[in-house]
């Protein structure tokens, strides 16, 4: 696989690279002043295997999944957001063994993924580009680290830059307007417009809302403890639980006593539900359930959710349950400068992350333009 020469300027170590675009073989060399370094790197770049893995990027990568899958490095959510990415590259970059692809390679599979050149033929967005990006880095680097391959190729590939999921939180009119519209919806056996309430009031992720369990709620101190999350991958109906993604996820929160009665009153209903249901009842524990105490379908919530927003006229740049969210984290960065307490009750492991939830409104605005105006005079 590699070779060793004796020349003038040295020890040359001399190994195939397989095959380029052209068909034509392809050889790397390089040369050490001693035989001992020349011998070292032959050892490791036999190691490697350069240019002998015959197997696709789709392949190999398809491979990488199940076995992070099947270690528990990564979610069934995750696996099949990797899968797609991976069949997605593989159309574009074809059967080429994953150790000969190239920096060009990937450059000009991007571009045919910008213009749309898919079987759907639908151009992606670019925060869809750029997820297509970094599950592709990742594999890459993991190769690399695993030492299958001497350089990740992606690492002359230019990033796309991902927009905002969501671009503001929603106005106290717009959340009320979205509240009341669901007030008045009887889908989801009647609970769209205490599952908003309940996100406005604690900014829980929608994971965590539907993770949570009645013994998770400790009425008398005012307290919701996040213990864990409920995940439901793209197109399946089934959903799992996991725990938080970090430490900083595994949190307590305070609720306000309108929050408690709002909880208690849920409750109450809830144990309705559990005396009519007898025997069927599933004992899940969890807050938000059907009648019969199974889960809800987060996909079907989540759709419903947007239906609304849509009815009550509010712009799409706000998402319904997520918004409640940014609304929550928003709300709390104009009582108080302790953006620590803040970052550390929204659950985010930077305050990064938290910064970009937050929104000035229109009321903030007119604050700042009269202080500079002020300044001004």
């Amino acid at each position: 696989m590699a070779s060793i020469h004796h020349n003038k300027r040295g020890w040359t170590v001399r190994w195939e690279l397989g095959r380029n675009k052209d068909g034509k073989r392809s050889t790397s060399s390089k040369t050490f002043k001693t035989e001992p370094e020349a011998i070292a790197h032959k050892l490791y770049v036999e190691r490697l295997k350069i240019g002998t893995g015959k197997e696709s990027l789709e392949a190999r990568w398809m491979r990488w999944i199940e076995d992070r899958l099947a270690v528990g490095k990564i979610t069934e959510k995750t696996a099949v957001g990797y899968r797609e990415k991976c069949r997605g590259w593989g159309n574009l970059i074809g059967p080429k063994p994953y150790k000969q692809i190239t920096t060009a390679d990937i450059d000009r599979a991007l571009a045919q993924l910008c213009r749309g050149e898919t079987p759907t033929g639908r151009i992606p967005s670019p925060r869809t580009i750029h997820h297509y990006q970094v599950c592709l880095k990742t594999f890459f680097t993991h190769m690399w680290k695993k030492g299958e391959i001497e350089r990740p190729p992606t690492l002359g590939m230019e990033m796309v830059t991902a927009s905002n999921r969501t671009k503001r939180a929603p106005t106290i009119d717009e959340l009320q307007a979205i509240i009341t519209e669901a007030d008045q919806s009887k889908a989801i056996y009647g609970l769209m417009g205490f599952i908003l309430r309940l996100a406005a009031h604690t900014g829980l992720r929608r994971g965590e809302l539907f993770g949570l369990r009645w013994q998770d709620v400790d009425f008398n101190a005012g307290r919701i403890t996040i213990r864990q999350a409920a995940t439901q991958p793209t197109g399946k109906k089934s959903t799992t639980f996991k725990e938080p993604k970090t430490e900083a996820g595994h949190r307590t929160i305070s609720i306000e006593p309108a929050t408690v009665d709002l909880l208690r009153k849920h409750k109450v209903m809830v144990r309705q539900w559990q005396l009519a249901a007898g025997s069927v009842w599933a004992n899940n524990d969890l807050v938000l359930c059907d009648p019969a105490g199974q889960v809800l379908n987060m996909s079907d919530v989540s759709k419903i959710a947007g239906k609304i927003r849509d009815k009550s006229g509010v712009s799409r740049d706000v998402l319904p349950i997520h918004g409640t969210r940014h609304y929550n984290i928003t709300q709390m960065a104009k009582l108080t400068k302790d953006y620590a307490a803040i970052q550390r009750r929204a659950g985010h492991a930077s305050y990064e992350s938290t910064n970009r939830y937050i929104t000035t409104d229109e009321e903030q605005d007119r604050d700042l333009a009269e202080a500079a105006l002020r300044g001004l005079i």
